[in-house]
């Protein structure tokens, strides 16, 4: 027998897939529009960084356009390219090349030509013959976008892993400005599911987590650069990774998604006060606060040695920095050991989870680079990007700094007709404020997973605005890309919890009791029969005048409703005096004692 739970949750599946299906649609659509086959926005960087960094690595990509086969044909030296250049329109001749295709880049020494597959090898072949080796070198693949040294370029001044997933897809289904796109879109899917599943993990409600789906789904940010190559879209996804392990309590995973966020772009990180903070009060519940205190200690030495040491070896540190850090490290080593040696365990799972799997997250993703560019270039290059991000990068009609994203204050345009706009949404950003007036009471309700996004959101504003103000003053709406998934969680938690349903709720019941009637269904009709008696069996309950016991009130309740208590006069037993020895009797009357010896001889 079906339930209505079960109705329930089959209706909330259906939801769901119905969002994420039409807001994929609309963005594998617009992806594969054909006047956005080329480059678009900051793919003119990120594509040519991972079609260099494969060829490099002795891989090659390939674009097959009507049966012929895209060659990008690299000069040493503008004097080379002179010199050879006519051995390669020769073999275009020969070997019945796209003549209409061919492309003589003006800012880099080089040509594109399109080549019958079929004759490819002969086409090479004719080269090898007629060009020395070290004047050339060939790139399969898409033609690259006229830009000065771009044949060159690799992209080291943010990390590598958006770039390893546009190689990766490369490389299954070829050099195509659409299957760029493809993982971008792929992620885009996945964080719309993390997004329901961590509103649904805190609240346990179906509506508040179709909420935070919804506006997951139609942000135009998260879809502008969804459909476009940006690394913006990776750095949300792992963002969300990271919201969504932390929130479900995995520790240690949650410390190797920071890192994989981290290894997308350096914003991927910003979130990382927040695991900090979980981790310390992780601590409070298993060791006392002095042996905290050293934990934090060895963890900061340990990665300040860790930084030192990268530093020298970029050559931009001397090697006692490292030295010093490192004997540091040591010391507070053998002092928490000698001190706190039953607290070992608790050091062990904050480094851990706190520097050790945020490492590795970090640098699986740069082996790549690292394998075609050298370990020493990388990391010189990586290091010296930071004195980049914190500079000024001159006049920019698209800058947008990080306020501005909070009221749409300037989109940045990725391409025109069709309009590719990372445009932020004010309503979503702007509640984000006014939940800090919420959020307490959500805490209360919903316990510390709901602190989680809400932190994390907060702390990558607070870490962009320093970044602003350290000089990194050109900034952009898409960057406000990592902040959307967090936001959407809270929007779908918070609206929950503080908006009555109860009207929605009532409709909801009218909708279903009519349908049941109209379509026979009568279980339906059962259901909302039995749900309002249950509400009007309890409507009786607290409305019930109810008897209680009579109980004596203290003397200030009887004070507060009665006033004071009137002063009444107490009736005093008259005093009995005994007569003095000696002394007349009294005229025209009994003595005392006379008085007394009758009333005893009465009584007796």
């Amino acid at each position: 027998m079906v339930t209505m739970r079960q109705v329930k949750f089959v209706l909330f599946i259906l939801v769901a897939i119905g969002i994420m299906g039409a807001s994929l649609w609309y963005a594998f659509d617009t992806a594969s529009k054909a006047s956005l086959k080329d480059y678009v926005g900051d793919e003119v960087w990120y594509v040519p960084a991972a079609r260099n960094t494969l060829h490099r690595l002795g891989l090659q990509a390939h674009y097959v356009h009507n049966g012929y086969e895209g060659v990008n044909v690299i000069f040493a030296s503008d004097k080379d390219k002179l010199k050879y250049r006519h051995f390669v329109d020769e073999a275009l001749v020969i070997y019945k090349g796209n003549m209409s295709a061919t492309i003589s880049y003006k800012e880099f020494p080089g040509m594109y030509v399109e080549i019958p597959r079929e004759k490819m090898d002969k086409f090479l072949k004719h080269l090898e013959d007629n060009i020395p080796p070290e004047a050339y070198y060939v790139v399969t693949g898409y033609q690259y976008p006229d830009k000065d040294n771009i044949q060159n370029y690799l992209n080291t001044e943010h990390p590598f892993l958006g770039k390893d997933f546009i190689m990766l897809s490369m490389l299954l289904f070829g050099d195509y400005p659409y299957d760029w796109r493809v993982p971008g879109l792929v992620l885009y899917g996945l964080l719309q599911l993390l997004v329901l599943l961590t509103a649904y993990r805190i609240t346990k409600s179906y509506l508040a987590s179709l909420i935070a789906l919804f506006f997951a789904a139609v942000d135009p940010t998260l879809q502008a650069t969804a459909v476009t190559a940006m690394l913006d879209i990776y750095v949300a996804a792992f963002v969300m990774i990271f919201v969504f392990l932390l929130t479900y309590g995995w520790r240690n995973l949650s410390g190797l998604g920071i890192g994989l966020g981290a290894a997308t772009k350096l914003s991927g990180a910003f979130g990382y006060p927040v695991l900090f903070l979980r981790l310390l009060a992780d601590l409070k519940g298993e060791t006392d606060w002095k042996k905290g205190v050293r934990i934090v200690v060895v963890l900061a030495l340990l990665g300040g040695a860790i930084v030192a040491y990268a530093e020298h070896r970029a050559g931009f540190w001397d090697a006692k920095y490292f030295y010093i850090l490192t004997l540091l490290t040591l010391l507070a080593l053998a002092e928490f050991s000698y001190s706190s040696r039953d607290a070992v365990k608790e050091l062990v799972y904050v480094l851990n989870a706190g520097l050790i799997l945020p490492l590795v997250g970090f640098i699986i993703p740069e082996l790549p680079i690292i394998k075609a560019y050298g370990f020493d270039p990388w990391l010189r290059d990586f290091l010296g990007s930071f004195k980049w991000h914190l500079s000024y990068k001159g006049e920019n009609p698209w800058t947008a700094p990080f306020w501005e994203w909070f009221y749409n204050g300037n989109s940045f345009h990725f391409h025109f007709n069709p309009d590719v706009v990372a445009s932020t949404n004010p309503t979503l950003l702007l509640f984000m404020i006014v939940a800090i007036f919420a959020i307490p009471y959500v805490w209360k309700r919903r316990g510390e997973g709901a602190l989680v996004p809400f932190g994390v959101f907060w702390s990558t504003v607070l870490l962009f605005a320093l970044q602003y103000a350290m000089g990194g003053k050109t900034q952009f709406s898409f960057y406000a890309t990592a902040l959307v998934p967090e936001a959407a969680v809270v929007m779908g938690v918070v609206v929950y919890d503080i908006v009555n349903w109860e009207a929605f709720t009532d409709s909801l019941l009218d909708y279903l009791y009519w349908l049941g009637r109209i379509c026979r269904i009568g279980r339906f009709v059962d259901y909302v029969e039995n749900k309002r008696a249950e509400k009007e069996e309890k409507a009786e309950e607290t409305t019930a005048p109810t008897i209680l016991p009579s109980i004596p009130l203290p003397p200030t309740v009887y004070v507060q409703y009665h006033g004071l208590p009137k002063k009444r006069a107490v009736e005093r037993e008259a005093k009995r005096r005994e007569p003095k020895p000696g002394g007349l009797p009294r005229k025209g009357g009994k003595s005392e004692s006379e008085k007394a010896s009758e009333e005893d001889e009465e009584n007796l």
